[in-house]
């Protein structure tokens, strides 16, 4: 992905992560455009992809609207069935490593 796209897909991942906690998009939409968020390249290790972030201030949220702290909330769907080796509960492929096999 170019910077530009990268960019654009941390904006509308973070419109649907906001829009869990109750928040209409639209409303999103409109909270971005006005606070004080930060938008970065964080990353163009293989050009041309990039790795895009944006930060917002937790302190303009009335509730908690950080991730869990456990990773099994991002994990749903997968298990693990080797060591270093996962499957997706809904059919995924089996990544393949040569080291890992049998």
């Amino acid at each position: 992905l170019d910077a530009t796209i990268a960019y654009k897909m941390a904006v509308l991942r973070c419109i649907k992560y906001l829009a869990q906690f109750g928040y209409s998009e639209e409303q999103v939409y409109l909270l971005l455009s006005c606070c004080p968020c930060e938008g970065r390249i964080s990353g163009i290790v293989d050009v041309p992809n990039a790795v895009c972030t944006l930060a917002i201030p937790l302190a303009i949220f009335d509730q908690d609207v950080r991730p869990p702290n456990d990773l099994e909330h991002f994990a749903k769907g997968i298990k693990v069935i080797e060591k270093d080796v996962c499957i997706s509960e809904e059919g995924g492929a089996i990544p393949y490593d040569p080291r890992l096999a049998k």
